[in-house]
């Protein structure tokens, strides 16, 4: 994978952020935050159940519009075939007939590296479709997240109707409850920050989950169980992401009633 895919990364969009290097979800957020300065309104459109509808025989056919080398892609199909098989997705589309969602294998594992590459592919061809025949400009996509700007309401309804039809074709439907239209001044829930034009905040319900987090931690470390590298490492991930938003109060909330200590005759630490 690690031969092919650098070959496909230059031919994908711009725009297209997860699982790629230099494009991560700081990246991506930073991007929409810059379009809001000129855009009224957001769509925001999400697949239903991305990866379980995954068709198997698309990827392949799109595999083989770009590589020629027959062992590669006999590789590539095991590995697409050797997907393991969870809920079955039975969804009709155009053309098919009685059996046909009975008879095409669908769906490939959401945490392996090679799906997160599949999965850039899979949608390339909707990208493209958006940029070049809708003629979008800001538009992104981090795994099946998409998001689209303009100045009215209206035409962002024709571009969701537009990749409502367009996704068709690949076997994929949006979620129904995950394509809405809002002004870009209301905030737009995106990739675990809540996004204004001029600020951005941590999603709510990511700082509660980090506080219950450090006091289970502290609890734990108390009683011997838990190193300081690991509590520090953690401490330190959540926050490289919270320092992104307008989080010092939420920061100095947590961290101020944060007290690690060792039980009798062990040493005290300090976040």
């Amino acid at each position: 994978m690690q031969v092919i895919e650098p070959l496909f990364d230059r031919t994908f969009l711009s725009d297209s952020y997860a699982c790629r290097k230099g494009k991560g979800v700081h990246d991506a957020v930073d991007r929409y935050q810059a379009w809001t300065q000129n855009y009224r309104y957001v769509l925001k459109m999400d697949i239903q159940q991305y990866f379980p509808s995954i068709d198997h025989e698309l990827p392949k056919e799109k595999l083989r519009r770009r590589i020629k080398d027959a062992q590669v892609l006999d590789l590539l199909d095991r590995i697409i075939d050797g997907s393991p098989r969870g809920t079955t997705i039975h969804n009709y589309f155009p053309g098919d007939d009685l059996f046909a969602p009975f008879e095409r294998p669908v769906g490939i594992p959401i945490g392996n590296l090679t799906s997160q590459f599949f999965a850039n592919l899979y949608l390339d061809d909707l990208d493209q479709y958006i940029k070049q025949s809708l003629h979008v400009r800001p538009y992104l996509r981090y795994v099946d997240d998409m998001v689209v700007l303009d100045h009215g309401k209206a035409r962002l309804a024709e571009i969701r109707a537009a990749v409502r039809e367009r996704l068709a074709i690949d076997r994929l439907q949006l979620h129904p409850h995950k394509a809405q239209v809002s002004p870009v001044a209301d905030g737009l829930n995106l990739l675990g920050y809540v996004v204004y034009p001029s600020r951005r905040r941590l999603r709510s319900d990511n700082g509660h989950r980090f506080a219950r987090r450090v006091r289970r931690m502290a609890q734990i470390y108390r009683t011997g169980r838990l190193e300081w590298t690991k509590v520090r490492a953690s401490i330190q991930s959540w926050m490289g992401h919270a320092q992104h938003a307008d989080t010092d109060g939420l920061r100095r909330a947590i961290f101020s009633q944060a007290v690690f200590t060792r039980g009798t005759g062990q040493e005290a630490a300090s976040t």
